[in-house]
């Protein structure tokens, strides 16, 4: 299971770019990238955000039928503080705009809630105002509101104060987080707050900062982001949080198919092979809501990964898929 990816981007170096293609181009992309990612043995899949609900009908066609896709469940559009993040987002300014945007999204169909912690784009920021607009008591706001639809919340996370806001609100899931300390992580274990920590961003950043020469300011903020991220997954394990794996693929420079990498990296960060494969199956599945998967079990959905080798000797064993069925049906 992939809890953090976006099939209405290819990722790559201009990823974000690919998210204000037509939208034609994007839905077509969406069907090609979420049969890639089945075959790479992704059977259920988190949709993180995509633009004008891409990610909810996909969801649904997946769910007809009517195409080969991993189980997706899928949030609809990003929600954003005005003058942050990307344009593309559903934005708020006040709290009862918050409150609509959510009710809003989940009318649209979206099966979980996702909002985006980030500082104010360059020359949006009003004199004397707080880095982060998004506060503790605005996410707050968000989180009563999901919670009292039934609905789970992630929250994008990916600089020191975002950081600091989303551990302590109660979020079900903290997304990327390469910046928590350790008062952050006791924080998430407290309120049983999921980590799903991308490393698949940087890793694939740090690719792209040499394939094509990026300036030097990315190269540093790649960097930046690997030794934030090592040191945050490496505190997660030690304090106790459930993590979650998750790629960011389209939503970042990775690119889809490639999960083992994921798994790679947690294991390069000290988790064991083991905890690297419950992460991507048991753990996933409570995070993502799917109770009848994520185990091999009788009376359970057979989604079930064939390899060529064993995973638990050497996780890259990932990368040699035999088969891939999904519900007892072989798909790839």
């Amino acid at each position: 299971m992939d809890c953090h990816v976006h099939y209405s981007s290819p990722g790559g170096p201009d990823w974000i770019a690919r998210f204000s293609d037509p939208l034609p181009e994007i839905s077509m992309r969406a069907i090609e990238l979420a049969e890639a990612s089945l075959r790479s043995g992704v059977t259920t899949a988190r949709d993180m955000g995509a633009p004008q609900g891409v990610s909810i009908k996909l969801a649904h066609m997946a769910r007809a039928g009517e195409i080969n896709a991993p189980n997706i469940r899928a949030a609809g559009t990003w929600i954003a503080h005005r003058g942050t993040y990307v344009s593309f987002a559903r934005h708020f300014g006040e709290a009862h705009e918050l409150r609509d945007a959510i009710r809003m999204e989940i009318e649209a169909g979206a099966e979980l809630i996702k909002v985006a912690l980030s500082g104010w784009n360059e020359g949006a920021r009003p004199k004397d105002a707080v880095e982060i607009p998004f506060s503790e008591k605005l996410l707050s706001v968000a989180v009563e509101e999901a919670h009292k639809a039934g609905f789970k919340i992630a929250c994008h996370a990916n600089d020191p104060a975002s950081c600091r806001i989303a551990a302590r609100a109660g979020v079900d899931s903290l997304e990327h987080g390469m910046f928590l300390e350790q008062g952050d992580l006791e924080a998430m274990a407290n309120n049983k707050t999921c980590l799903v920590p991308t490393m698949s961003v940087w890793d694939a950043m740090l690719y792209y900062a040499h394939a094509v020469d990026w300036p030097e300011a990315r190269k540093k903020r790649a960097e930046d982001l690997k030794q934030g991220s090592r040191l945050a997954v490496i505190g997660a394990v030690r304090a106790g949080v459930q993590i979650a794996l998750g790629t960011d693929a389209g939503g970042g420079a990775a690119r889809h198919g490639r999960i083992a990498r994921e798994a790679e990296l947690m294991v390069e960060c000290g988790l064991k092979p083991r905890d690297a494969l419950i992460a991507a199956t048991s753990s996933a599945s409570k995070l993502i809501g799917e109770d009848e998967r994520g185990t091999i079990e009788k009376g359970k959905i057979a989604d079930l990964v064939l390899l060529d080798a064993n995973p638990l000797e050497n996780v890259s064993a990932l990368r040699l898929i035999a088969a891939v069925f999904q519900g007892g049906r072989r798909v790839a």
